[in-house]
């Protein structure tokens, strides 16, 4: 009689236990049922918040990126001679320096309409303003596959694969001089049509721009100068993926061709200092030449097999500039990357893109060390035609990328920068100088 009892007390016992346990469980479904339902009635206006490689915000009718850049470079210089033939001990100095230091905003609304904005803080008292464009996208699903995206406002002008490549995603610290020398400024104000085809084996961009005093129109003290331009001009670059395994993300073979041309100007202004950034960097070679305009062209090479890649490009500036025989200039450069750890080059409509490491530094219980990527280059520029002598400069120089992870990487440039030239009463200047440089990046 004592065993039923206590056996009854225990399931009596039982039970008045479970029943709160099985009411918490049906409100925590009630609760559950009305958020989704909330949420779903309210989709237009909620935000997801997730990360990829960037903090990102999307909801159903907007996608939106909050992002920024910290590059801090490292220099080692020997100048010695340089010092000898003439240059002050600070031009070429070793030193510390923000290379870049950005904030940036952008995103799509409502499928057809994009924006950028982004601002550069290397000189905190001086910000400088990169990418601020509006731009009409997708519209071939209204319009036909013909009809192109637009983009207006402040943006990079369509012309050189090193030139355009992210600078988060380049394999060097520095773009080479054979293109840097002809870009004048990293932003134009103008209007873009551009458009992909084939899954982005087809690709084309032109561009109208003007060609106003940069310096002015960057600081943050407009006072409306961008409407006083001096000229204007016309970019556009097309490029084909003839080799695009679409098995493979890791076998691409990128051919391209641009144009530049710049009209209603006074004066060129075709000049380059070393590879090192830090001190007063002097130029070594310089071609400023009064002229009514130039054009330049150039053809694009790029391979990715595996983890080896290739890349290289020439360029022709033609001059119009009578007085001066009408100079024609020429620079190209040749690179080549292998990445120790297997991963392979990034790229995407047209563009190399940044390579995120199979692994993450210190992951898989901390024995994971990230990516290692190798590198060389060689570029050179020549000023020299005609009654303009500028000089020619030539870099060469070692890369080693430490890839901590998608977000993160090291940078290590072994670089000799050699100069033969006549500038600022040096005549027959002919010397070299090296040096090494370190970067630490963070990008989001």
């Amino acid at each position: 009689m004592r065993k039923h009892l206590i056996l009854a007390l225990g399931l009596v016992l039982a039970v008045a236990l479970a029943a709160p346990a099985q009411a918490d469980d049906d409100l925590r479904a009630t609760i559950r049922d009305e958020i989704s339902k909330w949420s779903e009635a309210n989709d237009d206006n909620t935000f997801k918040v997730h990360w990829h490689n960037g903090l990102m915000l999307t909801s159903k009718n907007v996608r939106m990126r909050i992002g920024g850049r910290m590059h801090i470079d490292h220099w080692f210089v020997d100048d010695d001679d340089f010092v000898a033939n003439g240059f002050n001990d600070e031009d070429y100095e070793s030193g510390v320096e923000w290379r870049r230091l950005r904030l940036k905003n952008s995103g799509v609304l409502y499928d057809h309409v994009e924006w950028s904005l982004s601002v550069d803080f290397q000189e905190p008292d001086e910000p400088e303003l990169r990418d601020a464009y509006i731009g009409l996208v997708n519209l071939r699903e209204c319009f036909g596959c013909a009809f192109p995206n637009i983009r207006v406002g402040h943006q990079k002008v369509p012309f050189s694969l090193a030139y355009l490549t992210d600078s988060n995603c380049r394999q060097f610290m520095e773009m080479p001089a054979a293109v840097e020398t002809f870009i004048y400024e990293p932003r134009r104000w103008g209007i873009t049509i551009h458009d992909s085809f084939m899954g982005g084996q087809l690709n084309y961009a032109f561009m109208y721009f003007l060609t106003e005093d940069v310096e002015r129109e960057q600081q943050f003290e407009f006072d409306n100068d961008e409407s006083d331009d001096d000229g204007y001009g016309f970019a556009g670059r097309i490029t084909y993926t003839p080799w695009y395994d679409c098995e493979c993300s890791c076998r691409r073979l990128h051919v391209g061709a641009g144009f530049m041309a710049w009209e209603d100007i006074t004066q060129t202004d075709f000049d380059r200092d070393g590879y090192s950034r830090v001190g007063n960097t002097p130029n070594l070679i310089n071609a400023d030449v009064p002229a009514e305009g130039f054009f330049a062209w150039n053809v694009e090479l790029a391979l990715i097999y595996g983890p080896f890649s290739l890349q290289g490009e020439y360029i022709s500036v033609d001059v119009d500039a009578p007085a001066s025989g009408d100079p024609t200039f020429t620079s190209w450069y040749a690179q080549a990357g292998y990445w120790l750890t297997g991963e392979c080059r990034g790229y995407s409509r047209g563009v190399h893109t940044c390579t995120p490491p199979c692994c993450n530094f210190l992951d898989n219980d901390c024995c994971c060390y990230g990516g290692l990527e190798v590198a060389v280059r060689y570029d050179f520029v020549d000023l020299n035609d005609g009654a303009i002598n500028g000089g020619e400069l030539t870099n060469f120089v070692v890369g080693i990328n430490w890839h901590l992870n998608p977000n993160a990487r090291v940078m290590i440039n072994w670089f000799s920068t050699s100069a033969e030239s006549s500038i600022n009463q040096r005549i027959g200047f002919d010397e070299s100088y090296t040096g090494v440089g370190v970067r630490l990046q963070v990008n989001w």
